[in-house]
């Protein structure tokens, strides 16, 4: 079959409305030896760059356009030239700028914008098209302007000479209609048997398209527009960076000196002990560097955001990434870490050797970044910043399940399917047919499903906003990026990440990070309890109490340190300083893993002679003898080779990334350079092959650093404020039951009580007063915002009947207090404070209600309950208490019960077991169970085991699970004998055998 170039190819970006990925698009043209290919969405422009660069790629000349529809008809535009290219990114900005399209602005904007620049081919809609025609050629130039045929209008146009076929192409092949219904079935939300009248839009063969026009024609035309299309610049590379517009209206690189210098002297004046020159220097340096690479305004920008920051009183990182090896980040308050101080190198951030954009990520606190966004878009407006677009796919869940709803497979049916798909599957429906017996017997039972799933796997189904990045540019957005409207009102970037530095627009990465928030609120909590002002930058780095904590192992709710693997590095590390912090964090990855045991057996029996070569010991010397640091690698190579630190970095990246051309040419310089310098070959050679072992696994010590600062001020805080501390783990983690079971347990081992929620301090957070941590009563079931916000208000208007139940209930029953609601506040806990058993207060409600009404009606205080007051038994309560709070207050079902087992001494809890191999018995509840077949097809299970410390996963091997099966119910109380094992550094374990039913 014959195929020949056509246009209006509708790609996957038009969501649920194409099969064609860009890459499959590209490919036919390739198989069918076309030489061209057009791209133009409907809209929007979301794929435009990644058909540009992939068609370079085959050597497959790119056509960029825009598919739009007016009230005459669809019109199809590409640009012809770099200028095109800005128009139609204009148009398809103007259109996605709001919710809601205004057809006749629109109209009127397309007729003002359209120049000779473009090729527009109107496919119209309608017969009496005349007056359009003759104002398209008032506008354009003949080759400049042409009529699009399709199955509709081409009987209209068939003596028209300058006509193309342009019917629409939503697949590339008849073969494909089915999935291509699907998604029509998806995007309309109905069945596939309730669609009607979808069109087979596939890519016609040169026959079919002979059907409706002349091919000569056709092609003609096509090779008129082909000759005017400027393709290698329809995207211009420049640079587009943002002038910062100084309150001084100076040159940018002088005001940046100037404000530089000024910090560095206070900085100095305030550090007298520091050489002055060596800072003066790498000041020098750094600034030449900058302004060379023309990146003064970029660094004015960010330190301009972060003096924001500052002045809102909003939480920033110490640094993130390579940028904290910068002086100048750090002058400009845009990093915390001297970098003089800390043995950072500025060429791991900015290399002249190797021109990039620079890279400066920020962390804020999570819960206030929005903020600095709203900064942005104020001070620099809609056309010039923006936050960038995200693509989110449909995955394999999402495929069954949308594929099962359209073609009306039963819910129970879709959802056993669903549940087959797990973490190491979710990516390859192969795969998780290969894991999956059940999941194989449903494709045999649902062929079509299957077939049709995997097909539309990886499509993308709608937008999403990057969670950080944003961009900056000189000039409107428009005129480099075709932009749309985000969240807040903000522009967002209508091109993914992957292809805005090749257009010029810098990434900066604005995060939000919730441990900062954490910290943030932590501060405040101190302020109020302990009545002190924490500043970070005041805080002690060498602060035994912090050490010690981190030695004991006492790492939950610290940032990067709370992995049992990592607690289990640092306590065997013996961690006395922010350099062992970061040294642990850098070593505990997949590869330099490998080193820890040589690392942990070095640092603790103080081995000395450790290095390759003496010359470069000092280098190696805090590592002890083990490259741990891409910064290390580069001063080697220097120390060496005598290479620049620029030059450094490029071999250093080489090696990282396994360049293996590159390498050798490499190792041929470094040997014959390190001859030079007065080493022998195979010293030098020995020196490259250590390098070589080590740089495969090397980390950014300027990341590492800086975010071990974070992991000490947390630490810090939980050592020296421990109360505060949790109260604000404990605010983060409000709906995570297991979370807050496990640091609630914590707060009792530190010795703190926990008291319920109360109606007498009807807080929506975690309060810290005389020794006591408060539950909010937003915790409790069936509380919900409104009901709790009511309680409030009374609490201020009417303070006096929360010291009466009776008048609290009389006027809470008017404002939201159901008896479903009164329940959950006895079982929570929350009357205690009326000394009431709440097993009482369960089984006289009605009573209770009844007297409420007359105490309001009269209000009268006196008025009481006739009820003894006592307390209850633990185990009449505990049960409810997990019920209505989702976990355990007062105490724990297990514990009760641990006192009452003989020899409960010899029992293990789960929260001791930090080891592999560990044999032992354990008092457990079943919390879940989950079963499959093993590789033999023999069933076996998993299930989740909690007692009061903590929770585990444990493996039942088939040639034991169907014996221990009938004994394995969920909510079950057991002893169990169980073997530890570690997997992905966690703990977890396998059942050896049922001791007792309990």
């Amino acid at each position: 079959m014959e195929y020949l170039n056509l246009l209006n190819i509708h790609s996957c970006y038009n969501f649920l409305n194409s099969t064609i990925k860009i890459e499959d698009y590209l490919n036919f043209l390739k198989l069918n030896n076309l030489s061209y290919g057009f791209y133009a969405d409907k809209k929007t422009m979301y794929g435009a760059a990644e058909f540009y660069e992939k068609a370079k790629q085959l050597n497959i000349k790119p056509i960029i356009g825009l598919n739009i529809d007016l009230s005459f008809g669809t019109i199809l535009i590409y640009a012809k030239n770099n200028n095109g290219y800005q128009q139609i990114s204009h148009i398809s900005s103007f259109i996605n700028e709001n919710d809601k399209l205004d057809l006749e602005k629109l109209e009127n904007f397309f007729w003002n914008i359209i120049s000779d620049d473009l090729i527009v081919i109107s496919i119209f809609s309608i017969e009496n098209v005349d007056k359009y025609i003759d104002k398209f050629n008032k506008i354009l130039n003949a080759n400049n302007f042409y009529i699009g045929i399709n199955k509709q209008n081409y009987k209209y146009f068939s003596k028209n000479s300058n006509t193309v076929f342009a019917n629409p192409i939503n697949f590339l092949s008849e073969s494909e209609f089915s999935v291509y219904k699907t998604l029509q079935a998806i995007s309309e939300g109905k069945l596939i048997s309730e669609l009607e009248n979808v069109d087979k839009n596939f890519y016609f063969s040169k026959d079919l398209v002979a059907n409706y026009m002349n091919i000569e024609n056709h092609q003609n035309n096509l090779l008129k527009i082909y000759s005017q299309i400027d393709f290698e610049n329809i995207f211009v590379y420049k640079k587009h960076f943002l002038k910062y517009p100084n309150s001084k209206k100076m040159p940018s690189q002088n005001y940046l000196q100037v404000i530089c210098e000024e910090f560095l002297e206070e900085y100095l004046e305030s550090k007298k002990e520091l050489n002055k020159n060596l800072y003066k220097e790498r000041l020098k340096y750094e600034l030449d560097i900058i302004n060379k690479m023309g990146f003064e305004d970029y660094f004015l920008i960010v330190h301009d955001m972060i003096c924001e920051a500052i002045r809102l009183e909003i939480l920033y990182g110490p640094g993130r990434g390579s940028a904290a090896g910068s002086l100048v980040s750090f002058l400009l308050k845009i990093t915390k870490l001297d970098p003089i101080q800390w043995g950072l190198l500025f060429e791991r951030f900015l290399n002249i050797e190797r021109v990039t954009l620079p890279d400066i990520d920020l962390d804020f606190q999570d819960d206030r970044r929005e903020e600095i966004l709203e900064y942005l878009f104020n001070k620099y407006g809609k056309n010039n910043f923006a936050t960038i677009t995200t693509f989110q796919t449909i995955g394999i869940k999402n495929a069954l399940r949308d594929c099962g709803r359209v073609f009306d497979i039963p819910i129970s049916d879709i959802n056993h399917m669903s549940k087959q798909i797990n973490e190491k599957n979710v990516k390859d429906l192969s795969l998780a047919l290969r894991d999956s017996e059940i999941l194989k017997k449903y494709k045999d039972k649902y062929p079509q499903i299957f077939d049709i799933s995997e097909k539309i796997i990886g499509l993308p189904r709608q937008t999403g906003t990057h969670a950080a990045g944003v961009v900056f540019s000189d000039v409107e957005l428009y005129k480099v990026v075709p932009t749309k409207i985000g969240i807040n009102g903000i522009s967002q970037t209508q091109f993914s990440m992957n292809y805005l530095e090749d257009i010029g627009l810098i990434k900066t990465d604005i995060l939000g990070l919730r441990n900062l928030s954490i910290i943030q609120e932590i501060i405040k909590n101190i302020k109020m309890i302990n009545k002190v002002n924490i500043k970070l930058e005041d805080i002690p780095l060498n602060d035994k109490n912090t050490f010690n904590l981190l030695k004991s192992g006492d790492t939950s709710g610290i940032f990067q340190l709370e992995s049992v693997g990592m607690t289990d590095v640092l306590i065997k590390m013996k961690v006395d300083s922010i350099d062992d912090i970061a040294l642990t964090s850098a070593l505990y990855r997949p590869g330099p893993q490998d080193n820890i045991p040589l690392f942990i057996e070095r640092k603790n029996h103080g081995i000395k002679d450790l290095s390759v070569d003496k010359n470069i010991e000092d280098i190696l010397q805090s590592t002890f003898g083990i490259i741990v640091y891409q910064e290390q690698i580069m001063q080697m190579l220097q120390r060496v080779a005598n290479m620049s630190l620029s030059k450094a970095d490029i071999v250093r990246r080489a090696i990282g990334k396994k360049d293996k051309i590159l390498m050798q040419d490499f190792k041929e310089e470094f040997i014959n350079e390190a001859i030079k310098n007065g080493y022998s070959k195979n010293k030098a050679n020995e020196i490259w092959v250590y390098i070589e072992k080590f740089a495969l696994y090397g980390f950014n010590k300027s990341h590492a650093i800086a975010y071990s600062l974070i992991s000490y001020w947390m630490a810090y805080l939980k050592a020296n404020y421990k109360a505060s501390f949790y109260c604000s783990l404990l605010n983060g983690s409000i709906r995570n039951e297991t979370k807050t079971s496990q640091y609630l347990n914590e707060v009792k081992k530190a010795g703190f009580n926990v008291n319920p929620p109360t109606i007498k301090n009807p807080n929506s957070i975690y309060v810290f007063h005389n020794n006591m941590i408060n539950i909010p009563m937003n915790i409790i079931k069936y509380i919900g915002p409104e009901f709790l916000k009511n309680i409030k208000l009374l609490f201020k208007t009417k303070k006096e009947v929360f010291e009466n139940i009776l008048l609290f209930i009389g006027n809470m029953k008017e404002n939201g207090l159901t008896e479903q609601r009164y329940i959950a506040l006895v079982y929570s806990g929350a009357f205690d404070c009326f000394g009431f058993s709440r097993k009482d207060l369960i089984l006289r409600r009605e009573q209770i209600f009844n007297l409420s009404e007359t105490a309001t009606l009269l209000n009268d205080p006196n008025i009481s309950l006739d009820l003894q007051k006592r307390k209850d038994k633990p185990e009449e309560i505990v049960s409810f208490e997990k019920e209505y709070l989702g976990f355990f207050v007062s105490s724990h079902p297990l514990s009760l019960m641990r006192q009452k087992i003989i020899n409960s001494n010899k029992l293990r809890t789960l929260n001791s077991l930090k080891d592999s191999g560990i044999i032992c018995d354990v008092l457990i509840n079943i919390e879940n169970i989950v079963t499959k077949n093993d590789k033999n097809g023999n069933e076996m299970g998993f299930i989740d085991i909690v007692d009061e410390t903590d929770s585990m996963i444990v493996t039942i091997f088939a040639s034991v699970f169907e014996n221990l099966k009938p004994k394995l119910n969920l909510g079950k109380n057991l002893i169990i004998k169980i073997k530890t094992q570690s997997f992905n550094n966690k703990i977890n374990a396998v059942l050896l055998e049922v001791v007792k039913e309990l």
